[in-house]
């Protein structure tokens, strides 16, 4: 009877043990990362945007057998903050980059230095970009765009950006972004939802194990509510953030009013649509 009980005994304590282990990795699995640099790299010149087809997976280490540098070369890829910025990359749905750095970091420490790093990737339906570094950041870092019959996904995980004049993540189309087990310093934002496009929908971005230096304007940006020239008044974009490190003294989360073509959004003061909009767990 005693050695029934103490086995029994025995297999209670194992399996508490092990919940507590599964727990533990799970919270080390969300846990920020510690400060990130960019990778060494052997500069590349690209004269057009590099189009992934749809399905398939660009990864410059096993491209080139080494870390590469891309570093736009043609007159609308200089990382301006002009909107005429074509992308370095252009994801198609399904399609995956990885595993390279973006723009010439090597041109100094500020922002809007033309380094070549183009509009950084674009995104069309649902991709993932992973381990990948922008040196210098151009117009933006990454673009979520609508493609007709696809609900719109992009997961970021892995790699570190620096030096956007501006937002790093631009969220135009549907559905949601993910950002998970990155760094990012001398920013504008990390991430903003469209504030003015001609189409609006009320999106969803989840930020976990994110790590950020210095930010010159906010940390994530979400409509959290939309006025009547929007098309989707009544409805509100959700930021769902987790370790989110930041010890700076610009807001983790932004709320705005999203509205239409040929307006410009506004900062929401309504406090309990902040709260409904920026989730922190």
């Amino acid at each position: 009877m005693n050695g029934t009980l103490t086995k029994h005994a025995l297999r209670r304590l194992w399996q508490g043990a092990l919940g507590l282990a599964l727990v533990a990795a799970a919270g080390t699995a969300a846990a920020a990362p510690g400060v990130r640099t960019v990778p060494a790299c052997t500069k590349v010149n690209v004269p057009a945007t590099i189009d992934v087809p749809a399905g398939t997976t660009w990864d410059g280490v096993a491209k080139y057998g080494k870390w590469v540098c891309l570093v736009g070369t043609a007159s609308n890829m200089k990382g301006t903050q002009s909107e005429s910025q074509i992308p370095m990359f252009k994801l198609n749905n399904g399609a995956t980059v990885k595993n390279v750095v973006i723009g010439d970091g090597a041109l100094g420490t500020g922002t809007n230095l033309a380094a070549g790093g183009a509009d950084g990737v674009h995104c069309y339906g649902q991709c993932n970009i992973t381990n990948v570094y922008w040196a210098d950041v151009g117009e933006d870092g990454a673009t979520l765009r609508k493609v007709s019959g696809v609900t719109s996904k992009l997961t970021i995980s892995g790699g570190a950006a620096f030096k956007a004049a501006d937002k790093l993540f631009q969220h135009n189309g549907d559905g949601t972004m993910v950002i998970t087990d990155f760094y990012a310093s001398n920013i504008g934002k990390l991430y903003r939802s469209c504030g003015n496009c001609s189409t609006q929908y009320a999106r969803k971005v989840t930020v976990t194990g994110v790590r950020l230096g210095t930010v010159n304007s906010g940390g994530v940006g979400v409509n959290s509510s939309y006025d009547s020239r929007s098309g989707i008044a009544g409805q509100y974009d959700v930021a769902t953030i987790t370790d989110l490190v930041y010890t700076g003294t610009k807001p983790k989360c932004q709320g705005y009013v999203g509205t239409g073509s040929g307006y410009e959004p506004v900062a929401d003061t309504n406090t309990n649509n902040v709260a409904r909009a920026c989730v922190f767990r």
